[in-house]
C-alpha cells in the first residue's frame, strides 16, 4: 500500500475509533468541537478520516474522552489490511457493463436507432 493509500486508512480508521470512544461517552460532535476550538465540520470530517488531526488535539481528544491516546490509534491489524478502496481496479467500461448501463451514441446506439427505425416503418405501414 502506498503512503497516500496507508495514510488515507490511517486517518479513517481514526476517526472510526473516535467516533465510538465520542458516542459511548454521550459527547455530541458539536460539545467535542467546542472543548477543542474547531467547527462541528471539522469532527465529522476527522470522523470520516477526511481530515487530519494535529499531535497536540490528539492529545487534548484523548484527555476529554478520559482515555489513552493508544485506544485512538488503528491497531497494526487494521494497518496490514488491504485499503479496500484503492485496491479496487475496475474499468469504466466494466463497471457500465455490470451495472448494466448504456450510453447514449455507445456500441448499442446504432443498433438501438435502426431498430427504432424499423419500428416506426413497421407501425407506419
Amino acid at each position: 500500500m502506498g503512503s497516500d493509500g496507508y495514510e488515507k486508512t490511517f486517518y479513517a480508521a481514526f476517526g472510526k475509533l473516535l467516533a465510538e470512544m465520542r458516542r459511548k461517552r454521550g459527547i455530541s460532535q458539536e460539545m467535542l468541537a467546542d472543548e477543542l476550538g474547531l467547527s462541528r465540520t471539522s469532527i465529522t470530517n476527522i470522523e470520516k478520516g477526511r481530515q487530519p488531526v494535529q499531535l497536540h488535539t490528539l492529545y487534548l481528544i484523548a484527555r476529554l474522552l478520559s482515555i489513552d491516546i493508544k485506544e485512538l490509534l488503528p491497531s497494526q491489524k487494521t494497518m496490514d489490511l488491504p485499503n479496500e478502496v484503492g485496491e479496487v481496479s475496475v474499468s469504466r467500461s466494466e463497471w457500465l457493463e455490470q451495472m448494466n448501463v448504456k450510453l447514449p451514441g455507445g456500441p448499442d446506439a446504432r443498433e438501438e436507432k435502426e431498430f427504432r427505425r424499423r419500428s416506426k416503418k413497421a407501425v407506419a405501414d
